[in-house]
């Protein structure tokens, strides 16, 4: 798992240079990007680990004044709703970039956010490749 700035777009020193550590800090570093453009700020890190046909990324922190306010004052559930509307937004770019990162396609996307450790989560399963029919292969 690689961990590192999201505005830092080179690997961190003594990081793994493979082709996966390079698509996990692509897609990192991707992902931290359109959460900026979208969102108008973005998390101060980003972590994507790839596993098969899983891609999970982690982004920390990102949340606005504004959002940080109202999370403050119990309007959370604002926040939360306002977060899953701009995720959904964002989801075709995001899906976008996992698939020009790794050549492959996404079969499904997810997103959550927590609050009050102030992160965010993006999930994708990638379609298997032998899979023809549409629906998912199990090794």
């Amino acid at each position: 798992m690689l961990d590192h700035e999201a505005d830092n777009h080179t690997a961190p020193s003594g990081s793994s240079t493979t082709q996966s550590g390079s698509a996990s800090l692509e897609i990192s570093n991707a992902l931290a990007r359109l959460h900026k453009q979208f969102v108008g700020r973005g998390p101060t890190n980003a972590r994507t680990t790839i596993d098969g046909e899983l891609v999970v990324c982690l982004l920390e922190g990102g949340y606005t004044v504004a959002e940080q306010t109202l999370t403050d004052n119990d309007k959370g559930d604002l926040v939360a709703a306002s977060r899953l509307g701009l995720q959904d937004a964002m989801r075709q770019a995001m899906i976008a970039a996992v698939e020009q990162s790794l050549g492959r396609r996404v079969h499904s996307f997810m997103s959550a956010n927590d609050l009050e450790r102030n992160l965010q989560v993006e999930v994708f399963v990638l379609a298997t490749p032998a899979a023809t029919d549409g629906s998912m292969a199990h090794d």
